[in-house]
């Protein structure tokens, strides 16, 4: 981590005279600045009779409607244009422009297909310790903690509001790195729109939606909608294999000799065919309102994706000619081993999401705002993986089933208390269960073909929240926000094994309890000007995985622990935001955050048996800026730069990882967009840079550019609109502009192409 006084490396590294060698992420860094000093004119309104746009609300950094410019947070807010601007095929695709924020996997939804479930951080802190909401309830799985981010229709959303920071004094459990609150569209106009897309390259395939949002009468609000995506995916997945020790086998000819991530002689030996893909939405939502004040609402969604795959290739052929995929083999006169299921996808993949969802909001009294809402929601997730012994075609294999569910409640006064006073109150509950089984399989391709029960286990977590929050106007430019949340909770489980060696326990209900306090002040000395300071603490439960799984990948078998306890975390952050004429603006901020309790795997036995324990201590500091502005009245520009820090400093189950950057957590990431709204036309472009990034938490993957690895990379993505009459418009989008190859775990997409034709009414 950087120790020094004065500037941080990264503002360094930029100055002029060291940019002739600069890498592409000073580069992007120094665009940043120039964004910051040139672009955004430093007059702001109050001296150029300028007016300044009105600011807009948000609702997640407090629990209530409040404008942007007051929240005790850098809220950052992705709005539905924003969506519309971009080539999106699942909502983190559109979260690129949100500072510090990394979402593995992202390339427009493309890489593996899968379900939509990709690793993520923000400000280096890991996706599990962070808090997804869907309209204020969370939809992260209740096994591993995971989000699926296609589970939210994408036609459906109208803003993302991306809240920083510890934020477990409102929330609860896994608000350490902070909260992202996807806010559906309200009922309050008449929307109609059909949209159909193509796509080539690396996104062949289509897509097709009907979205429909209406208000009959003063009353009654209405909202439907289906959406499905089919692609046929790409080759992203390879097979690599390093030489043994002993003599060489069959000599065969087509490997192409590389490294592994870590450095270590290999060849790449063929790889795993595509991986294609449908994914289907539905949505269905009605409201009614009561009377001018006070409205009820409830509806249903259901998002489902399947997953299959295409025959591999191998690279390798003998003598004769014929391709190889398994034996001993000779390569370049070394022993290489090779059996068929290294070609293998786990798949077919099914995962389908059903949430209901209801609630009121309304007034007590003339001041007093009360919220009350309910949601539950239902999971399926099964995968197949194949045996050793296997083949493509079949051979034996297991079918690992994990329906999960969950059911959050919370009632919430919000009231005045005197001039000075504001106060969110309330009370929360969660409750999440899963019950996993894995099954043997006689045909792996087959997951009907089930022989026996293996093992399984069965989680059982609940939590009971009480917070409250007073915000206090302490003098006309300044607002001070007390808060603190206690959080009780209560998990139980079983697991089980009928293959050796079997056996079955079951875990009586323990429990914890968390205090989460947070202090936060808003300081503005002018109409233009915002300054924020806080300090919080939060907290992470353990995944019923963490505590009760236990699985077998490769002969390794890892464990749960059933005694773990919540991870912590502790944050103050300082910063602020300058906003101009012509609604551009300037941000600056500077965060540290403490981990402790962090959970890691120990190696018990090395190459056979881990262990989850409460092993780790970590740190993680950074600096973001951010500048927007309007170069002229049809064209916006928005940049960020996030410089994150991030170590290990304690670590009892691999002390060879301390002092090491954490995983999933990119040193540098910088973006740059243009969107353009002239006449007919629309348009945007962007480009983001992510530095590289550690799987290993010894970061020894060092390597770049072989199968994966996480390289540091550029994407420039662009799309064009044209409006060709009242409600028809068509767009084209050319994503990975300039055909940059990199690695993000599996192979990003190459340059692909995308047409749309969208009607509205």
């Amino acid at each position: 981590m950087w120790k020094g006084r004065g500037f941080p490396p990264f503002l360094i590294d930029c100055m002029p005279g060291k940019m002739m060698n600069a890498s592409p992420h000073m580069k992007l860094s120094a665009l940043l600045l120039v964004c910051l000093c040139g672009l955004v004119r430093p007059v702001c309104a109050a001296d150029s009779g300028d007016a300044v746009a009105l600011d807009e609300v948000v609702v997640t950094a407090t629990r209530t409607r409040i404008e942007l410019a007051d929240a005790p947070a850098a809220v950052t807010v992705v709005h539905a244009r924003d969506i519309d601007n971009k080539n999106v095929s699942r909502l983190g695709d559109v979260l690129d422009r949100v500072p510090g924020l990394y979402l593995q996997n992202g390339a427009l939804g493309q890489s593996q297909g899968t379900s939509g479930t990709s690793g993520m951080s923000l400000r280096g802190i890991d996706q599990n310790k962070m808090l997804i909401l869907l309209d204020g309830q969370p939809i992260q799985d209740a096994s591993s903690g995971k989000v699926n981010w296609r589970v939210p229709f994408v036609a459906d959303i109208e803003r993302v509001e991306v809240v920083p920071g510890a934020f477990s004094s409102l929330y609860g459990s896994n608000a350490i790195g902070g909260v992202i609150n996807i806010i559906t569209k309200q009922p309050d106009r008449h929307e109609f729109t059909a949209k159909v897309q193509k796509g080539w390259g690396d996104a062949s395939g289509e897509d097709a939606s009907l979205y429909f949002r209406d208000r009959l009468g003063d009353d009654l609000g209405i909202v439907a909608g289906i959406g499905y995506q089919n692609r046929a995916s790409f080759v992203n997945d390879f097979v690599v294999r390093t030489p043994v020790a002993g003599a060489a086998g069959t000599t065969v000819s087509g490997a192409q000799a590389i490294t592994t991530r870590d450095g270590a002689r290999a060849y790449l030996v063929g790889d795993k065919g595509a991986t294609p893909w449908n994914s289907a939405n539905a949505a269905a939502r009605l409201s009614y309102s009561l009377n001018a004040d006070d409205k009820i609402h409830g509806g249903f969604s259901y998002q489902q994706t399947s997953q299959g795959y295409t025959r591999y290739n191998s690279y390798l052929s003998n003598a004769a000619g014929a391709a190889v995929s398994s034996g001993t083999l000779g390569i370049n006169g070394q022993r290489v081993a090779l059996i068929e299921t290294n070609f293998v996808n786990n798949s077919p993949l099914f995962e389908s999401a059903a949430r209901y969802f209801a609630g009121y909001d309304g007034t007590i009294g003339d001041a007093c705002l009360l919220k009350i809402d309910v949601a539950k929601i239902q999971r399926a997730y099964s995968f197949t993986q194949s045996g050793a012994a296997a083949t493509w075609n079949g051979g034996a294999g297991t079918l690992t089933d994990t329906p999960n569910d969950g059911l959050d409640g919370s009632v919430q006064l919000s009231f005045p208390l005197g001039a000075r006073h504001f106060l969110v109150t309330g009370l929360a509950l969660h409750r999440e269960t899963v019950n996993q089984r894995i099954y043997a399989l006689a045909s792996w391709r087959d997951p009907g073909a089930l022989t026996a029960l293996n093992n399984g286990y069965d989680g059982n977590s609940s939590m009971v929240s009480v917070f409250a929050q007073d915000e206090v106007s302490v003098a006309e430019p300044l607002k001070v926000y007390l808060g603190a949340r206690w959080d009780s909770w209560r998990t139980s489980g079983a697991n089980f094994q009928n293959t050796a060696p079997a056996g079955s326990r079951g875990y009586a209900a323990r429990g914890a309890g968390a205090l989460s306090p947070k202090f936060s002040a808003v300081y503005q000395p002018s109409s233009t000007t915002t300054l924020r300071a806080s300090f919080g603490r939060s907290f992470r439960a353990p995944t019923n995985l963490d505590m009760y799984a236990t699985s077998t990948i490769n002969g390794l078998i890892t464990q749960g622990d059933p005694n773990l306890q919540p991870e912590r975390g502790s944050t103050w952050e300082i910063g602020g935001e300058v906003r101009f004429a012509n609604n551009s603006r300037l941000g600056a901020t500077y965060y540290d955050t403490r981990l402790s309790n962090l959970i890691y795997l120990k190696q018990v036995t090395p190459l056979v048996l881990s262990q989850r324990i409460n092993a780790g201590k970590a740190g993680v500091r950074g600096i973001e800026l951010t500048a927007a502005a309007s170069l002229a009245s049809w064209l916006d520009l928005d940049a960020s730069y996030a410089w994150v820090d991030s170590a290990m400093l304690e670590n009892s189950a691999d002390p060879l990882s301390v002092g090491k950057r954490l995983t999933d957590s990119p040193k540098n990431i910088a973006g740059v967009g243009l969107e353009m709204h002239r006449g007919p036309y629309s348009g945007s472009l962007n480009a983001r840079y992510v530095s590289h990034i550690f799987l290993t938490a010894r970061n020894t993957d060092v390597v770049e550019g072989v199968p994966t690895s996480y390289d540091a990379h550029t994407m420039v993505n662009a799309k064009l609109g044209y409006q060709f009459a009242k409600g028809v418009k068509g767009a084209v989008a050319i994503n990975n502009l300039f055909d940059t190859r990199a690695y993000s775990f599996f192979l990003l997409p190459r340059r692909n192409m995308t047409a749309e034709i969208v009607f509205s009414l």
